[in-house]
């Protein structure tokens, strides 16, 4: 059972404290006064530029980018790229689209949500940017498949993504978290967690370690994206504002809070600080210290510090998040290498020089992460001809990888042998569960019916050829044979379809070892 707060706000309270937001127009001598005489009752236009606005925002933007594009084709912008930061901009790219997206559709939910015609006009205006910023990430996605080394995975992201692994969880984060369920919970999502808290990292930080690979293109559309981020969290702001008078409220708020937190969480950061320090060859700073600025000290400090008189509270799961930011990129990082023919894009093993970067700035890192890299490299993974795939070295080891039933993601923090320990395997109506934390565990059986019948990526494909996953997704080149994933950024010893067929690697559904043990609810 929850304890509800006991936080009194009276409605009159909040209208006052929303006054205090006012521009005092009577009070206020203006700075640059007028000959004319300004109607003070005027109302909103926001009805005229909904209208018009858009249509002339999509024939800007056109032009911007048309122009942008003739630029850095003359200049050839896109050979400059680093090609390992290419890669990951393919993953990147597409998963970003798809949050966007889906913020089209939460937004909307949003507009129909409400009765106050100032929320529906600053959703409305949301809903626009969003457009718009779907639409940029497609010219993204565009120019790097027209211009950068290997379009494959740039061109068909779309269609190729529903093999890869982390496509649930990002759909469970980013897609459904966004558009589905009660109203004010997307917006707890989308505005006051994904865009206040993780896009700073995600938009902000990102374009620093992308200029330092040599990609030009993507600060340029992230920070014309970011540039709308503040009214969007303003949206989040005032809706939380909104609801808050009524003490009804206070029983799902928090709850809400913390359980969006975390599922952002679980996959946001390894997915970003594995883009960030395994995809660029230039390294910044380590993702730990970004994500310790970014998400701790000015979203949990200071953004949700503004909300603190309202009885709203850091989410409960903050310290545990923190400890993951330091080791789940690298984990997450080492099964993509396992599950490389399924990944959509090029892995690159560390080099010696990733290698002593991240022995530097996260001491221990060779120990539970290097080695196994170095074994595979001895094993000559990357090469056709060793018919031979990490993750059957995994389960021929018997190194467990779950995958949890609420977040989605791979129990595999702080690596794949503490993962393998931490996951808990639960029993409940017939039907065995792996979850990765107490938080995900305490998440599913408050509300069991949200998440029991979600099945994972290993019940989906238990039994199945990585050949025939593969093939089933369009994973291949435009010659139909050769993958578009590979394990190395060479133009030789590609890997092809029949090559992957020859190392028979099937996928094993780990929760049918655990029949007996599992504790039963």
């Amino acid at each position: 059972m929850v304890a509800v707060p006991k936080i009194e706000v009276k409605s009159q309270e909040v209208h006052k404290y929303l006054m205090e937001f006012g521009w005092n127009i009577d009070k206020r001598r203006g700075k640059y006064p007028t000959k004319y005489n300004y109607n003070p009752s005027a109302r909103e236009q926001f009805k005229l530029i909904a209208k018009e606005y858009c249509r002339m925002e999509e024939e800007k933007d056109e032009r911007q980018y048309s122009t942008l594009l003739d630029g850095m084709a003359r200049m050839n912008v896109g050979s400059r790229i680093e090609p390992r930061w290419n890669e990951v901009m393919k993953i990147g790219g597409d998963l970003l689209e798809s949050g966007e997206y889906a913020a089209i559709s939460g937004t909307s939910v949003l507009w129909n949500a409400t009765q106050s015609p100032e929320l529906k006009n600053g959703y409305l205006a949301q809903t626009m940017d969003e457009i718009r910023h779907t639409a940029q990430i497609g010219y993204l996605n565009s120019y790097m498949a027209k211009h950068t080394y290997d379009p494959a995975g740039h061109a068909d992201a779309r269609r190729v993504r529903y093999m890869n692994p982390l496509w649930r969880p990002c759909r469970r984060a980013l897609v459904d978290g966004f558009c589905a369920g009660d109203p004010v919970e997307c917006s707890l999502n989308l505005q006051m967690v994904a865009e206040a808290c993780f896009t700073n990292p995600l938009i902000v930080g990102l374009t620093e370690w992308a200029a330092a690979n040599g990609d030009e293109v993507t600060p340029t559309i992230f920070l014309s994206i970011e540039t709308d981020e503040l009214r969007h969290m303003a949206n989040g702001y005032q809706t939380i504002v909104s609801i808050i008078h009524d003490q009804e409220n206070h029983k799902y708020i928090q709850t809400d809070l913390d359980n969006t937190f975390w599922l952002q969480n679980k996959f946001i950061t390894p997915f970003v600080g594995a883009v960030l320090e395994y995809g660029s060859v230039n390294k910044v700073e380590p993702w730990a210290v970004t994500w310790d600025r970014w998400v701790y000290q000015d979203w949990a400090s200071m953004w949700l510090g503004r909300l603190a008189k309202f009885g709203i509270k850091t989410p409960r799961s903050m310290l545990e998040a923190k400890t993951e930011a330091y080791w789940s990129h690298h984990a997450a990082w080492q099964v993509a290498t396992a599950l490389w023919p399924l990944m959509m894009i090029r892995i690159e093993p560390p080099t010696e020089k990733d290698a002593a970067w991240f022995e530097k700035n996260y001491p221990g890192w060779y120990a539970r992460y290097g080695v196994f890299y170095d074994v595979w490299k001895g094993m000559n993974y990357q090469d056709p001809s060793s018919n031979f795939i990490p993750y059957q070295w995994l389960m021929k080891n018997n190194v467990t990888v779950h995958v949890c039933r609420t977040c989605q993601m791979p129990t595999v923090s702080p690596d794949v042998y503490g993962g393998a320990k931490k996951a808990r395997i639960v029993e409940y109506e017939g039907r065995l569960h792996a979850f990765c934390s107490n938080m995900c565990e305490r998440m599913f059986f408050m509300e069991p019916e949200r998440y029991h019948n979600q099945t994972t990526f290993f019940e989906e494909f238990d039994g199945w050829n990585l050949a025939d996953i593969v093939e089933k997704f369009h994973g291949v080149r435009s010659d139909g044979k050769t993958l578009t994933s590979q394990p190395h950024l060479e133009s030789k010893r590609m890997w092809t379809i029949d090559d992957l067929r020859a190392a028979n690697c099937v996928i094993e559904d780990p929760l049918r070892k655990f029949q007996s043990v599992a504790i039963k609810h």
